[in-house]
């Protein structure tokens, strides 16, 4: 090779030696640029429509939480936000789901999630607000939006809607914690997808009638959920029933008038029960679960013995059951239209274990060491 030669090929190597560090340099830029506005992302800000159709919108997923409604609190649990919360609806008492409760302030008052403590909540710095909607009651939020406003956000979602778990994937969202949030959300639609395979193409001749026995009232009264309720309407129909008191005008839960209930075709009965009137025998923290069967027995001979029932096909057929409140008052109340399902349609349902589902519901998403064989009732027989 000649002295041109050898000088041209130095000339090459250096200026491909430099194209070489400039391709490194620009791609580990790209890389940075890359990395820095997924970080960016991570930390920056967060929107979501709430379930009044307004938009919500933090410069930051939420760090410091407090919520009313005890429906609330288990959506958060559900989207993985409990470590954030720093006050809480004064209703909740399972320490089974939630052992730090002692150290949470209230911020409302008993049974009542929209009356607020507004001096607690400022002085306990939230980044958000977290309220369940309730149905009939937009001028009331509006109100506490508006008094809380414009230094502490609020958002309203609906945790009680068994057909749908948007609630929880838009709080996961407000939370940075959608990885947990949205695990939730596909357990929840494969459920329902599994149970309404069976029953969306049920006629309506095949839809049983429904009638609820809410909890609530004294002995001598009979409640149920109506129009306001319509959460127990979308239940009895993903489980392929007719809530007969649907239409009913009421302030979520209803007297009932017992002319009207003997005028109805009734084929399923379906009675409340709560922790609040049986602790002994109802729910996660029941204090004699081994005699619950026997109570719920006990529930069912009371229920058909009463003149205002013998009449129905429910008790003529023994199709009275028994429900503790909670498979239906809070987000697992998909999970009380699959004890209902298998109630209504036992044949369609042969290989759905209701208890299964609750079960994988409280060990890989409430975070419990609950054992379904070791509590209350829930679901009889």
């Amino acid at each position: 090779m000649n002295e041109g030669s050898k000088i041209q090929t130095k000339n090459l190597l250096k200026i491909s030696s430099t194209v070489v560090c400039l391709i490194l340099i620009i791609s580990g830029f790209i890389v940075s640029s890359c990395s820095a506005q997924q970080e960016s992302g991570n930390s920056g800000s967060v929107s979501i429509i709430d379930d009044w159709g307004r938009e919500v919108t933090l410069d930051h997923p939420a760090e410091r939480i407090v919520f009313g409604h005890t429906a609330a609190g288990e959506g958060i649990l559900l989207a993985g936000g409990w470590d954030k919360v720093v006050g809480r609806d004064a209703s909740i008492t399972n320490y089974k789901f939630y052992p730090n409760l002692d150290s949470l302030p209230v911020i409302n008052g008993l049974n009542q999630a929209l009356t607020l403590d507004f001096e607690k909540i400022t002085e306990l710095e939230p980044d958000l607000v977290i309220l369940q909607k309730k149905y009939s009651d937009r001028k009331n939020f509006d109100e506490i939006a508006e008094t809380l406003a414009p230094d502490i956000p609020i958002v309203g979602l609906d945790f009680l809607d068994p057909e749908s778990a948007d609630s929880i994937q838009k709080l996961g969202i407000l939370l940075g914690t959608s990885d947990i949030a949205d695990k939730y959300v596909r357990f929840h639609d494969d459920t329902i997808k599994l149970i309404r395979e069976k029953t969306g193409s049920l006629s309506d001749d095949k839809k049983p009638n429904v009638f609820i026995d809410a909890v609530g009232m004294g002995p001598d009264q009979i409640s149920t959920y109506g129009k306001e309720a319509s959460f127990w309407k979308k239940i009895c129909d993903i489980a392929g029933g007719k809530n007969i008191a649907a239409d009913l005008s009421s302030d979520f839960v209803k007297t009932v008038d017992l002319e009207w209930l003997l005028e109805q075709d009734i084929d399923d009965i379906v009675v409340q029960v709560w922790d609040k009137e049986k602790p002994e025998y109802v729910g996660y923290t029941a204090t004699n679960p081994a005699k619950a069967t026997e109570e719920a027995q006990a529930i069912i001979k009371e229920i058909s013995e009463k003149d205002v029932y013998s009449h129905t096909d429910a008790v003529k057929e023994g199709k009275v059951f028994v429900q503790d409140y909670q498979l239906a008052n809070n987000p697992k109340s998909f999970i009380g239209a699959v004890y209902l399902a298998k109630w209504l349609h036992p044949d369609l349902f042969t290989d759905i274990d209701p208890e299964q589902v609750h079960q994988e519901y409280l060990t890989k998403f409430i975070g419990t060491d609950l054992d379904l064989n070791d509590v209350g009732i829930f679901g009889y027989p």
